[in-house]
C-alpha cells in the first residue's frame, strides 16, 4: 500500500512519518505547498492528514480539482478529539478512519488496518 502524508503542521507530519516507518507501507510526505504543486494524487492508495489541514484545504483542493481523486481513497484523519469530528467535503460512503493526537501505536495500527481492509474490499 502506498500512502500520501500531508500536513501544514511539520511536527504532526513528523509523528505520522515516524509511525509509518515501522510499517511495511511505502509513503511520501508533503507539506501543503508541495501537495498543491504536485496537484495529481493518483498513484496513492490512501491519505493520512490532520483534521485542521484537511478542513483548511478542502476548498482549495476542490478549486484545483483534486478533491475527486482524494475522495476515492480511504483517509486517516488525525485530530485532538477522541471521536471523529465532522470532515469537510468528504462523502460518508468513503472510508474515513480517525486517530487521536498524539497518536498511540495501538490506535494508529487499528486505524491503518481499517484503511487496508477498505482497500482490499474495493
Amino acid at each position: 500500500m502506498k500512502l500520501l502524508v500531508f500536513s501544514e503542521n511539520a511536527s504532526i507530519r513528523k509523528q505520522i512519518e515516524d509511525l509509518l516507518t515501522s510499517t511495511p507501507h511505502h509513503f511520501e510526505s508533503y507539506d501543503v505547498a508541495a501537495m498543491l504543486a504536485r496537484g495529481n494524487t493518483k498513484g496513492f492508495d490512501g491519505l493520512l492528514t490532520d483534521h485542521q489541514s484537511w478542513q483548511r484545504l478542502a476548498s482549495i483542493f476542490r478549486y484545483f480539482g483534486t478533491t475527486e481523486n482524494l475522495n476515492q481513497r480511504p483517509v486517516l484523519i488525525f485530530s485532538k478529539y477522541k471521536k471523529m469530528p465532522p470532515v469537510k467535503s468528504r462523502p460518508h460512503k468513503v472510508v474515513t478512519a480517525h486517530c487521536p493526537l498524539p497518536p498511540q501505536n495501538e490506535e494508529f495500527y487499528s486505524a491503518l488496518q481499517q484503511m487496508s481492509s477498505a482497500l482490499q474490499t474495493a
